[in-house]
């Protein structure tokens, strides 16, 4: 959603900088994305007139204007097909840039030197059309800055909102925001409506057969209106927003959806066919053509609002061809309902016709909030079309729906966020939200019907948080207060597990969730699904059984895009069905997977990452959180290769699975590239962390020793590392494995393994012979236990 920063600073009365108000609202919840000057495409963009209009040549539809800019006349050659003499046009001086980063200079057009541009809303940055340069009112001063004329110092934000957040898709809902984080006011548009003597009843009545879908219907009726153009400042706040302005019945009924939240629309009342509203479910095979000039052919999970005979609106998405305002319009019958949101949503669905009105109503409007919206819509009809209000609302509202209370208590506010906030201050809060608070010590709080969302104390909390400022709030987890959990432990878990990743040079991937049906039986054909009734489409059918769905899935859109070089990892959980007839369980796990190649600069050359990669990782998590050493099982695993596949188990427990991707999975997901991906369940992990522990600096010197170990091929490297440290006990400082070779020198179905050996006693200096000794003992116990040849360094 698109407003004018001017538009919030009249709701508020702030004058913050926009990056100030933007940072605020990103804040606290309410995501400012973007923000940009309203009149970006309108520097060197002046006001001019047109003089004359000659052709340039008979068989061109270019011709060359003549255009006063004050200071001076320019030509400009100009295609457009509206230009014409003494109008007020936009003129691109030379060293404009607009829209599209066209900049103007001089040129040599048909054999004619066009040294400005008379410009379209689209290059000055307006709106999207394009059809034809824009005319400017005759009282435009010729040789204004176009952004001054047109009060377009302002900037556009851009906001991106949550879905639970419907109150926030209008200029009053994020002016709410912005001025409970100033502790201000809320300023809501006033005004006076005059009604005329006749009455609304008289002229329309409303029924609903269906008050599920439809709980509040509401009607006005304005008779002798005068269709036409809207003001230059209507119009602004619509196109700042991206809508375009069509007429000033049309554009009220835009604006005050921006400005409330809450769609109306407005009917020819003549042309509606009858004086009765009826809010019904459609026929099997009934047939409607909306507004976008498309017919639909609808079934029971349409609500329409209809004449009583026949359908003039799908509720909440788009209105018809037949009862549309247009220029010979003289009376409007004006609506404003509240739809049930699955209903709307179901709908949009169904017809695959969205818009902003039933983006509005999928998120919730509120039911209580009509009034204001039609009465501010009829005032502005009438004062910009000169019409006659007709007196009263017809209100079809059987059920109403009441404002929630909720009990709230501000020490156990403060004890969750940790903060020490005083009730006052808390009150101050729910006052600038617009809620009703009352008592003390606990609060009762009346939360209004514009905000569905709010349905528990935890959530008038999270409200407390986000207007106090997330950054006000002490990190819980660092200290274990009075609401310390477990699960504070499995946050802390898995932020030192990011922080360990990234800092080996993998990159995080966060997934939905969801998998594929196919592609989760070809990696695991022998687990059980589950899948989802209704899904989102094919590609994501079940909830995800294994990480190595989403890691899979995000190397092949990557490789696809050229982005072959991949170290990822992803902290995330799975869903494993426990039987046929309970759920499913959550296991929280790690993936790791590498492809592609190292990253090369001028002292490196680029290297294959490999399985080698993954350990590496494996071990420094095991290094970081001091968990006893993972070792690795050779085992056939459905989809890896054969030849390099394992299962991982660390403190003799299974723990995960690591191996090079089969050729046969990779030829699925067109991926030509070694892969190699490592599975590891967490929950054991985060158990087995240990507590840290302190040892003084060694005192004494080390004594390293070197060993070329020649074994037979299928002896595992972890196997004599693990003879080494058994045989050498504590004097073993470290044991690692630096060099491995295969070939001619050692004969086939061998293999020698390079191990350094640092030995090191904690009580003295070793001597020679003691290393020597303890040397030998290694030597001995390796070939006895694995027939081992030690070859000479």
């Amino acid at each position: 959603m698109k407003l004018s920063y001017e538009w919030l600073k009249e709701l508020t009365g702030l004058d913050w900088p926009v990056e100030v108000a933007a940072q605020r609202l990103t804040l606290c919840g309410t995501n400012c994305e973007e923000v940009v000057p309203a009149a970006r495409f309108m520097d060197r963009v002046i006001v001019g007139q047109v003089t004359e209009v000659q052709p340039i040549n008979e068989t061109s539809n270019l011709q060359l204007a003549r255009v006063n800019i004050g200071s001076e006349i320019l030509d400009s050659v100009c295609g457009a097909p509206n230009v014409a003499g003494g109008q007020k046009v936009a003129v691109a001086l030379a060293g404009a840039m607009l829209e599209g980063d066209v900049e103007i200079e001089p040129t040599l057009v048909g054999g004619v030197m066009s040294s400005a541009v008379i410009c379209s809303e689209r290059e000055t940055g307006i709106s999207s059309d394009h059809s034809g340069i824009m005319i400017l009112d005759d009282d435009a001063p010729v040789g204004a800055p176009l952004a001054a004329y047109l009060d377009f110092d302002d900037f556009i934000m851009s906001f991106e909102l949550t879905p639970n957040r419907g109150d926030s898709m209008s200029a009053i809902g994020i002016a709410r925001d912005l001025a409970a984080l100033a502790s201000v006011p809320l300023r809501r548009p006033q005004f006076q409506l005059k009604e005329a003597v006749q009455k609304t009843v008289e002229f329309i009545s409303v029924r609903t057969e269906d008050p599920d879908g439809c709980p509040r219907y509401a009607a006005r009726v304005i008779r002798s209106v005068r269709v036409g153009s809207s003001p230059w400042w209507v119009k602004k706040k619509l196109l700042m927003s991206g809508i375009r302005p069509i007429s000033n019945v049309v554009d009220v009924t835009n604006l005050v959806m921006l400005e409330t939240g809450h769609p109306l629309h407005a009917f020819d009342f003549d042309r509606f066919g009858s004086r009765e509203v009826v809010v019904r479910r459609a026929y099997n095979g009934e047939t409607f053509a909306t507004l976008d000039g498309r017919t639909h052919n609808l079934d029971p999970t349409i609500l329409l609002i209809t004449n009583g005979r026949q359908p003039v609106a799908v509720a909440g998405v788009m209105g018809g061809l037949d009862s549309e305002v247009q220029e010979a319009t003289t009376a409007v019958l004006l609506e404003a309902a509240y739809f049930d949101p699955a209903v709307i949503r179901g709908g949009r669905k169904r017809l695959e016709t969205a818009s902003e009105s039933s983006q509005r109503f999928e998120k919730g409007v509120d039911p209580n909030g009509i009034s204001f919206a039609i009465d501010r819509a009829a005032y502005l009809i009438a004062d910009l079309s000169g019409g006659d209000v007709l007196s009263g609302i017809v209100d079809c509202y059987p059920r109403r729906i009441e404002p929630a209370n909720i009990r709230f208590r501000p020490e156990r506010c403060n004890l969750i966020l940790g903060t020490h906030i005083p009730d006052e201050r808390m009150k101050q809060i729910f006052h600038g939200l617009e809620f009703s608070v009352s008592g003390a010590g606990e609060l009762d709080v009346t939360v209004p019907t514009f905000r569905p969302d709010i349905k528990r104390e935890i959530d008038l909390i999270e409200e407390i948080a986000r207007i106090e400022g997330y950054d006000a709030i002490p990190d819980a987890v660092t200290s274990k207060g009075p609401l310390y959990t477990p699960r504070h432990a499995v946050d802390v878990f898995s932020r030192n597990v990011r922080r360990v990743l990234t800092g080996a040079g993998f990159d995080e991937i966060v997934g939905h969730g969801l998998a594929q049906s196919r592609l989760s039986s070809q990696l695991n054909p022998d687990l059980r699904q589950v899948r989802l009734l209704d899904s989102v489409s094919d590609e994501f059918d079940i909830a995800r059984n294994s990480l190595a769905d989403t890691a899979l899935t995000a190397i092949s859109h990557n490789v696809a895009h050229r982005n072959l070089d991949l170290c990822l990892f992803e902290i995330g959980k799975v869903y494993i069905p426990a039987n046929e007839h309970d759920g499913c369980r959550e296991d929280m796990r790690l993936s790791l997977s590498v492809t592609g190649s190292t990253v090369s600069n001028w002292r490196d050359k680029p290297r294959a990452l490999d399985f080698y990669d993954l350990s590496g990782a494996l071990e420094q998590l095991s290094d970081h959180f001091r968990w006893p050493r993972f070792s690795f099982v050779g085992q056939p695993i459905s989809f890896y290769d054969e030849d390099c596949s394992f299962r991982i188990v660390n403190n003799d427990r299974p723990a995960g699975v690591i191996g090079k991707i089969s050729a046969d999975i990779l030829r699925k997901l067109d991926v030509k590239q070694p892969v190699y991906l490592a599975e590891v369940e967490l929950d054991g992990l985060l158990a087995s962390e240990r507590a840290v522990t302190f040892q003084s600096l060694p005192q004494y010197p080390a004594a390293p020793r070197d060993l070329a170990i020649v074994v037979g091929a299928d002896v595992l490297a972890g196997d004599l590392v693990a003879s080494i440290r058994r045989t050498a006990g504590e004097w073993a400082e470290s044991v690692r494995i630096f060099d491995l070779y295969t070939g001619e020198q050692i004969g086939p179905g061998k293999k020698s393994i390079a191990v350094s050996v640092v030995y090191r006693s904690s009580e003295g200096t070793m001597s020679s012979e003691q290393v020597d000794h303890l040397q030998q003992q290694v030597i001995s116990t390796l070939k006895q236990e694995f027939n081992a040849d030690i070859r000479d360094k």
